[in-house]
């Protein structure tokens, strides 16, 4: 049911891929009148805005589009794999540019030991995603694919840092728990099987 892996580069040998879509009609926070935020003469201010915020990250065996995901049973995977995180942004803010709507949004990623403030591994800005719509926006998805390689197996969280370009300040974090086990070790058997097919 769901496609495949990107890649990016993270500082210290961690290298990410990030990509987004978007569908049109409204998610986002979409301004009303004219221009992005100005209101009608006369009118009461507006009730303030939701706080932008994410759907639950869910680390994934494949992506394939918008809410079509496989999940990753226990979130467990060998640091010669990579973590694949799927999420949604929600409540960003849409702003009209030469008659479009423009999202634009951008995201930090670093890992830490489960548990731990300690930083092990981290990128600002690995992602810059913006997009205009000539008719808003309904669906937007964003995901991640961080190679693990070096990292020892144990339990670790991934943190996702996503900012708001159109309504500066507005941030939201969240953290995906996940867990980096030992590669199994052939066995002899298997060993052997593979070095016949070798020599044939």
């Amino acid at each position: 049911m769901f496609g495949r892996r990107p890649a990016w580069i993270l500082v210290v040998l961690v290298s990410v891929s990030v990509s987004a879509s978007a569908g049109s009609a409204s998610r986002a926070q979409e301004p009303k009148g004219g221009s992005a935020g100005e209101g009608s003469g006369g009118e009461s201010p507006a009730a303030p805005s939701p706080a932008l915020g994410m759907t639950k990250a869910k680390a994934c065996l494949s992506i394939d589009g918008y809410q079509n995901y496989e999940v990753l049973p226990d979130a467990k995977l060998t640091a010669d794999e990579k973590l694949l995180v799927y999420y949604e942004p929600l409540n960003y803010k849409a702003v009209v540019k030469d008659g479009k709507f423009v999202v634009h949004m951008t995201q930090d990623g670093q890992i830490r030991r489960k548990g731990e403030k300690a930083v092990l591994r981290s990128k600002k800005n690995l992602l810059d995603f913006e997009d205009k719509r000539e008719d808003g926006f309904e669906w937007v998805f964003l995901r991640n694919s961080v190679a693990l390689k070096g990292l020892p197996p144990g339990e670790y969280e991934y943190d996702i840092i996503l900012r708001d370009e159109q309504n500066p300040g507005a941030s939201a974090t969240q953290s995906l728990s996940f867990r980096i086990v030992a590669a199994a070790v052939p066995s002899e058997k298997d060993r052997r099987d593979s070095a016949r097919g070798r020599d044939r």
